[in-house]
């Protein structure tokens, strides 16, 4: 693959003309596309833009782009010094704590974008200092607005550009969702995902097994759907599952997250604090369970801001939070998240009116920014 990489890096340098790399997108896993897609769809259609995508997974479907507008390139390994000497107007990417360790910003002046991935709080799933060295953030929701301010206030940093974006992945869902409901064929057996953070004491490490037994001994359609990360560090524990269970038909090991398809099928989601509980939530406005697990904390000052994490301040108003002591529980907890779906779709809705900005326009607000950077 090294041949790959460095065939992308000449074309990048020394093949691509200046005016068609004024924006550049980068994405560290084939999953993160659907963040980007509808900035890089207003863009190109809208603003007849060009741009170049570098990704750092040979699988990511971009790869076999068509698009005359989309320049793609893979980069992995040189990475870091392609970081080092880009040279474009603007940067977009969803990887945090960008000059925090081996990704430094540019020795060109290069202005970086920050594209959330996921609905969450800045402040306690992310590390210390995260966002500290982009230019400007498309937020999805005034809670990160709050934080962010916070915490430059607090480490006296200068002011970074806050934008009220949105968040398309949400939109997109709920596209989908809504299209999926005029096609839905009923069935009699239910359908729950599990779909956890990743780390340390997540839900499939804590529990995994035992909850995966109970749903299976209750008849229910069972999809495992790790995170990212939990595909790339705990392969052990996803082929353990494999191996006790992939002979029950009720069961499927989901490992990757590029696709929505499960969301839209599962009657209930069974997360701890992840952010895709929010994105399942308000994008098919069903409830969720939540197992209460140690949080995910990256950052151990998180606490100074003094303002309780969204993923943390939602999850009892969404669905149940339920203890993995009482995973026996849990059958009944879905049947009655199931039977007052309709009481939980109006209090969703109102959340996501109040928490989210621009629902359903975010990717013309976002790429309308683009554009007046690119002018400045």
């Amino acid at each position: 693959m090294i041949f790959k990489e460095i065939a992308s890096f000449y074309k990048f340098f020394l093949k691509t003309p200046k005016d068609k790399k004024a924006v550049v997108f980068y994405s560290e896993h084939d999953g993160y596309y659907p963040n980007f897609e509808g900035l890089i769809n207003e863009l190109i259609n809208n603003y007849n833009q060009d741009i170049c995508y570098i990704t750092s997974s040979i699988k990511d479907p971009i790869l076999k782009n068509e698009n005359s507008k989309i320049k793609v390139f893979y980069i992995n390994k040189l990475l870091p010094f392609f970081m080092a000497y880009v040279k474009c107007k603007v940067f977009i990417m969803t990887l945090a704590d960008l000059n925090q360790f081996y990704l430094k910003r540019s020795i060109h002046p290069v202005h970086y974008v920050y594209v959330f991935h996921a609905l969450v709080s800045t402040n306690m799933m992310y590390r210390y200092g995260a966002f500290d060295y982009y230019d400007s953030i498309l937020c999805v929701g005034e809670h990160q607005i709050e934080e962010i301010r916070k915490n430059e206030k607090i480490n006296n940093l200068k002011p970074k550009k806050l934008i009220e974006a949105g968040y398309y992945r949400l939109e997109r869902i709920y596209s989908a969702y809504q299209k999926y409901l005029k096609n839905k064929k009923e069935t009699h057996k239910k359908i729950i995902l599990i779909a956890p953070s990743w780390g340390k004491d997540n839900v499939l490490e804590s529990c995994g097994e035992c909850l995966i037994d109970v749903l299976l001994k209750k008849d229910y359609n069972v999809i495992v759907r790790p995170h990212p990360e939990a595909v790339k560090r705990a392969p052990e524990l996803l082929n353990s599952f494999d191996d006790k269970f992939s002979a029950n038909n009720n069961f499927k090991l989901e490992r990757s997250v590029a696709g929505d398809e499960s969301l839209l099928k599962a009657d209930v989601l069974i997360s701890d604090c992840s952010g895709v509980a929010l994105e399942y939530a308000f994008g098919t406005e069903r409830p969720v369970l939540s197992l209460d697990v140690p949080k995910k904390i990256k950052n151990s000052r998180y606490e100074e801001l003094g303002i309780e994490p969204i993923e943390l301040s939602l999850r009892e108003k969404i669905g149940v939070v339920v203890s993995p002591k009482e995973l026996n529980t849990i059958p009944q907890v879905i049947e009655k998240l199931i039977n007052e779906k309709n009481k939980y779709k109006e209090i969703i809705y109102e959340l996501r009116e109040k928490n989210i900005y621009n629902f359903n326009n975010s990717s013309k607000v976002e790429a309308q920014y683009i554009i007046d950077l690119i002018k400045k």
